[in-house]
């Protein structure tokens, strides 16, 4: 109870200072208030994500066709030097012969932008989650969530976590940057599942050229699991692990549209509850596309990795394909996608490779901006997880695949509203997302 304690006086804290940051943000420009409507019919094969293999007790995989309702409204508030926006969105899906499976979800997001000084600038992120496996598709577009194993059946869940990224031109030529974030994910309404909770770090420094980037940066990731499941699938105490990561980093700029990014280092996992632990080579390398409107990325990730929902470390070899790019001049027919295969590893409390959980995501979103207000869209998700654990909660192997025809609704357009910032992904900084209202010589420096 001290401990649960102690985790939400830190977020009775960081709601404070977020509340004081959208305070400031509101005093410098009158916030927009967009409405969101959305509303879909659709199909899935297996409603209640069942596993292929039948076990005692659990239902077995049923299809059912549905309807999803999605309300939501966006608040923004715009300068020249800060960008905010509070975003809340509910989600609602009914299965027509499956009643008893209808789901709900419900997220609260928050993201800011704010320009300290002309050396200085912060960028903040938040969000918070309620929702229950049921939920066939993601409220979230294509390619934004991130790619991860599911557990079976009906999960309902809360999950809250907040970030930070302080950006420094310390010199010409030189940038410096340091970045936390805090996760909290408890399963709620009776749920039988691990409570998970962590808290990162990371700082790096980079050395700027014409068209290239190179630099290292350093991080470190706490992870406290409660009413842990062994690899076995059978309950452990308390688990708690920490991961150290080291790595250089290489940017370049290949043309106006193409850049590429890639880091190679290692990382140690340390557990404290064996006083185990083990090194592991770790890399990514990206390669960007982006435009004026619409962006892609092919990435190959070999990482460790945290999943809140199991309450599992894995060691897993991810290659990803997404991104959303217009297929017209005009820009009014879009194709969005997240194409990913992930081959994991769950590491034990001894720091040791144990079972294999592999998960193939296709998720394709063709859309078609009819009017300033109207858009209608075609979307398929299909979620393949192929797994050697046997028994539940651990990830187990199944097949779903889903298919909604909708329509969304926003007022005002989103042509009438804020940008979401962007961080520059190129050397050149071209391709950062960032609206400003009015000039900086309208407004008194927020900082030195």
């Amino acid at each position: 109870m001290a401990s649960r304690s102690l985790l939400a006086r830190r977020f009775a804290r960081c709601s404070t200072v977020l509340a004081l940051v959208v305070h400031c943000g509101s005093a410098l420009a009158a916030p927009k208030l967009q409405g969101i409507g959305e509303a879909a019919l659709g199909y899935t094969d297996n409603v209640q994500t069942a596993p292929q293999t039948s076990l005692p007790g659990d239902t077995t995989r049923t299809s059912a066709a549905l309807l999803m309702l999605s309300p939501g409204v966006l608040l923004a508030w715009q300068s020249a030097r800060v960008i905010q926006r509070i975003g809340y969105q509910y989600e609602h899906d009914f299965f027509f012969a499956e009643a008893a499976s209808n789901s709900s979800a419900n997220r609260l997001e928050y993201q800011g932008f704010f320009d300290l000084s002309p050396r200085v600038a912060l960028v903040l992120g938040a969000g918070i989650t309620e929702s229950n496996r049921y939920a066939s598709l993601n409220m979230l577009p294509p390619g934004v969530a991130e790619v991860s194993a599911l557990p079976v059946g009906a999960q309902t869940f809360l999950q809250g976590n907040a970030d930070e990224t302080l950006y420094f031109d310390v010199a010409r030529n030189w940038r410096a940057w340091q970045g936390g974030n805090v996760l909290y994910e408890t399963p709620i309404f009776k749920t039988q599942a691990p409570q998970t909770s962590g808290v990162g770090a990371r700082t790096g420094l980079e050395r700027l050229f014409r068209r290239d980037a190179v630099g290292s940066e350093a991080r470190a990731n706490y992870t406290v699991v409660r009413d842990a499941i062994g690899v076995d699938g059978l309950p452990r105490e308390t688990q708690q692990q920490l991961v150290f990561t080291a790595v250089g980093t290489w940017r370049h700029d290949w043309s106006t549209l193409f850049a590429s990014s890639a880091e190679a280092g290692a990382l140690r996992v340390q557990r404290f509850n064996t006083g185990r632990g083990a090194w592991y080579p770790t890399g990514t390398a990206s390669l960007f596309y982006t435009q004026r409107v619409g962006d892609a990325q092919l990435s190959y990730t070999h990482t460790v990795t945290t999943n809140a929902l199991l309450g599992q470390s894995l060691l897993v070899d991810e290659i990803r394909l997404r991104g959303g790019v217009p297929l017209t001049r005009r820009g009014d027919v879009v194709l969005a996608s997240n194409l990913a295969f992930q081959y994991g590893r769950l590491i034990d409390e001894n720091a040791e490779l144990a079972a294999r959980v592999n998960v193939l995501q296709g998720d394709v979103l063709l859309g078609w901006q009819a009017t300033e207000i109207l858009q209608l869209g075609v979307r398929y998700q299909h979620i393949e997880q192929i797994s050697d654990a046997t028994t539940a909660p651990l990830p187990l192997s199944f097949v779903q695949n889903s298919a909604l025809v909708g329509a969304t609704i926003k007022l005002p357009p989103d042509r009438d509203m804020p940008r979401a910032y962007r961080a520059a992904r190129r050397v050149d900084g071209q391709d950062e997302i960032r609206d400003a209202a009015q000039p900086d010589s309208q407004l008194e420096p927020i900082g030195d």
